[in-house]
């Protein structure tokens, strides 16, 4: 029995190192940050206190064909912060 039981310690200490080498080799985030201006701060505060889905509720007021159109390679949808990260601290 004790035998057995090694082979398992010894095969999730194997699994454990191949689940951290494929996160070390994760290739970096290529999404745009938020602008941390002063435009975009009201949403980065209302993302921290509520949540990003109620921070995203005020993106389309500016981004919209009208005023600032997104582009044209954009995928469909508005859930900016899905994908926009947040500006670090």
């Amino acid at each position: 029995m004790k035998k057995y039981r090694r082979f398992i310690d010894a095969g999730l200490l194997l699994l454990g190192a191949a689940v951290l080498i494929l996160l070390l080799m994760a290739p970096p985030a290529t999404t745009p940050k938020l602008p941390a201006n002063d435009i975009h701060q009201q949403f980065v505060e209302t993302a921290v206190a509520h949540g990003k889905k109620t921070a995203e509720k005020g993106c389309g007021d500016c981004h919209n064909p009208d005023a600032i159109p997104l582009p044209d390679n954009h995928p469909a949808g508005y859930r900016c912060l899905f994908c926009h990260r947040l500006p670090t601290r």
